[in-house]
């Protein structure tokens, strides 16, 4: 059918996947008001495409029957030109409107109020009001032959196009998905989880949106930064949480695990404004019984750990162990180890067990973690003799030369960080027993200092460590 949509400004949205949806069950359909706005003369395409048209869907709002309104100015042209609206005007309530303010031509026929999804109902509405339709009289046996004969090529080119409509339907969704997930990706995380909001509207029951939605949300949580007093915790976690919360019951296995363990993350996550959150263990244990490695668990429940208590104890290593086992986000997981390690409590020793891990699994740290720990662990403990075995005791001597020059390549440093890098370089160097060499290279790091009349800490450090492997041994 032809079929012209009724509707005021505020459910462009809606209309518009209304008329998708039309369209893909064959239907042509007029909806473009576009250049139209409220108080300019109305528009003679409007009233030349409802007179065209087999029937209208009219959208029952407050704004649509209020006085004045460009629905009601449709609405008249269609009375015009069905003085019975059965079978011709299917009027659908889309929100809360009062049944007085209603216009008696729409009130004589029944009104379609959606319990579901509004667009699925009306699809079927019309569906119902085509199959009601009288057919127009045929007269002659050589007529029947031709309507026969142009039946079947209508019906022929009518299927191509509706297939050519319904491919260029998926592809607008699988469009859509896909822009919603680089969006995601690219940390555009309350941008992505719009439209992610405007697809799943659209798509309702679809299994890949909702997978792809939770994805995101969970990805969101994962990396949910506050600046400033600009945004809390809570009011991000808030726009997530409810959706997580819904997947958990449509979800087995380790996607289920996933979303168990990011729930109690959301709760992490509002405790920190202040806010009397649920305690998280509970949902990280659900996460642990259906996964018993999952990786987002493991790392969790040992951050929560290391916050509260402020402590790198067994039961937080234990965990980190567990979820380092897994291959699952490990770029993910080394960034929650060295937030750990730099953020509560000071524990630059573990900082460094983790960077050899890396180097020993062949990963990349990337710019801010070298620089991390190059500021908390090189320029920090590793100058000061008091602290320096704290942190070098965690490894073996020569884990922690291998694991420096793996981290600062000589070649690469920069000028600013080159008299540092010496120092360390030849107090590791030291410490594997190669004391000849250590010991050259401070020399020659003194000498400079003392040209230079340096007094700092490095230049203590470096006399300092020079005076010892100057002892015998």
């Amino acid at each position: 059918m032809k079929l012209f949509i009724s509707y005021p400004s505020d459910q462009k949205d809606l209309a518009e996947r209304l008329r998708l949806a039309l369209e893909a069950e064959g239907h042509e359909v007029f909806t473009d008001r576009s250049e139209l706005k409220e108080g300019e003369p109305y528009h003679e395409a409007l009233r030349e495409a409802i007179e065209d048209a087999d029937a209208m869907v009219f959208f029952i709002t407050p704004r649509s029957v209020s006085p004045g309104s460009y629905a009601l100015t449709e609405l008249d042209t269609a009375q015009r030109r069905w003085r019975a609206p059965g079978g011709r005007v299917l009027p659908v309530v889309v929100a809360p409107t009062p049944i007085d303010t209603i216009p008696p031509y729409l009130r004589s026929v029944t009104l379609l109020q959606p319990k579901g999804d509004t667009v699925a109902e009306t699809v079927a509405a019309v569906a119902r009001m085509r199959r009601g339709m009288p057919l127009r009289a045929l007269i002659g046996a050589a007529g029947i032959v031709l309507l026969a004969i142009g039946a079947g090529l209508y019906g022929y080119q009518h299927l191509q196009e509706q297939r050519a409509r319904e491919k260029a339907r998926l592809e607008l969704q699988a469009a859509e998905l896909a822009a919603a997930v680089q969006l995601c990706d690219a940390g555009s995380h309350a941008v992505a989880w719009k439209q992610f909001t405007a697809v799943a509207a659209s798509r309702p029951g679809d299994e890949a949106v909702r997978l792809a939605r939770e994805d995101c949300g969970m990805r969101w949580l994962r990396e949910m930064r506050v600046v400033g007093d600009k945004q809390t915790f809570s009011e991000q976690v808030e726009q997530v949480q409810p959706v997580l919360a819904q997947g958990l019951g449509l979800s087995r296995g380790e996607h289920r695990s996933d979303l168990a363990a990011h729930l109690g993350w959301a709760d992490f996550l509002r405790s920190r404004d202040g806010v009397a959150a649920p305690n998280p263990v509970p949902m990280f244990k659900t996460a642990l019984a259906d996964d018993p490695g999952n990786v987002y668990a493991h790392a969790m429940w040992a951050h929560n750990l290391s916050w509260t208590t402020r402590e790198l104890n067994e039961a937080v290593l234990e965990h980190f162990a567990a979820a380092a086992k897994s291959t699952r986000d490990r770029p993910w997981l080394r960034g929650i180890q060295f937030s750990v390690a730099f953020n509560r409590g000071a524990h630059y020793g573990y900082a460094l067990v983790v960077a050899d891990q890396m180097r020993v699994a062949g990963e990349t740290p990337d710019a801010g973690q070298r620089d991390q720990l190059w500021r908390y662990l090189v320029d920090g403990p590793l100058i000061q003799p008091q602290e320096r075995d704290d942190v070098l005791n965690r490894l073996p001597p020569d884990s922690a030369l291998a694991t420096f020059e793996w981290l600062y390549p000589a070649a690469q440093t920069v000028a600013d960080r080159q008299p540092l890098h010496r120092f360390t370089l030849a107090l590791l160097r030291a410490r594997v027993g190669q004391r000849d060499a250590a010991r050259s290279d401070l020399e020659s790091l003194h000498r400079q200092f003392v040209a230079e009349k340096m007094d700092s800490r490095l230049s203590r450090a470096t006399a300092q460590l020079l005076a010892e492997l100057r002892k015998p041994t």
